[in-house]
This record gives structure tokens, C-alpha cells and sequence, in this order.
């Protein structure tokens, strides 16, 4: 159910599109995405890394003091919001106050 380029020009020049002129669509996108991900090596062209490192938590550079802060900061803040959910407010409390130290931290760092 493969379309041209520009059938699928047509498509998009329509600005009320079926489910199935939309199917064709993400189809074509999807084919051309699949395309690039089974090309050899094909993550190295965005990065000099391996997937493997990637996955495994390592960055091609060394975040900044206040960078990993804010990471721990939306780390915690998606923890607080669980514990609260789940009413589990002794752990909310303690993470509360890790939060009011890092974000203390952000405030006061150069």
C-alpha cells in the first residue's frame, strides 16, 4: 500500500484527511524511519557515541554542578507526585524537604 511522493503531497494539501489517507501517511513516514534506523551505524551520524554507552547512562560531555541539580530536581518532583497519588505522605514529607535543599542549592549557586 505503498504511495508516491506525490500522492502523498495530495494527501497533505487536503486539509480534512480520512483515517485512511492519515494510515498512508504514517505509513510512509514509518517505512522511511525504518529505512534509516537499518542503515549500518546509522546512530553515529548523530552521535560519536554507541548505543550501548548511551543506554547505559553515560553523556558525551560532562554536565555542569547546576545541570545535574536540575535533573535531580525533576527526579524528585515525579517522585513527590507519586507518593502524593498514592498517599504516601512520611515519603512525600522527605522528599519535600530534599527538593527545599536542592532547590536551595539552584538558588544560591554562582
Amino acid at each position: 500500500m505503498k504511495q508516491n511522493t506525490n500522492q502523498i503531497r495530495k494527501l497533505l494539501d487536503n486539509n480534512n484527511m480520512t483515517d485512511n489517507e492519515l494510515n498512508i501517511l504514517a505509513t510512509k513516514v514509518l517505512d522511511i524511519l525504518i529505512e534509516k534506523a537499518q542503515q549500518p551505524q546509522w546512530h553515529q551520524y548523530n552521535s560519536p557515541m554507541t548505543i550501548g554507552e548511551l543506554i547505559s547512562g553515560q553523556l558525551p560531555f560532562k554536565e555542569t554542578e547546576e545541570e545535574h541539580l536540575i535533573g535531580e530536581l525533576a527526579r524528585l518532583t515525579t517522585l513527590l507526585h507519586m507518593y502524593e497519588t498514592n498517599e504516601e505522605y512520611m515519603k512525600a514529607a522527605i522528599i519535600k524537604r530534599k527538593l527545599d535543599i536542592i532547590q536551595n542549592k539552584l538558588d544560591n549557586h554562582d
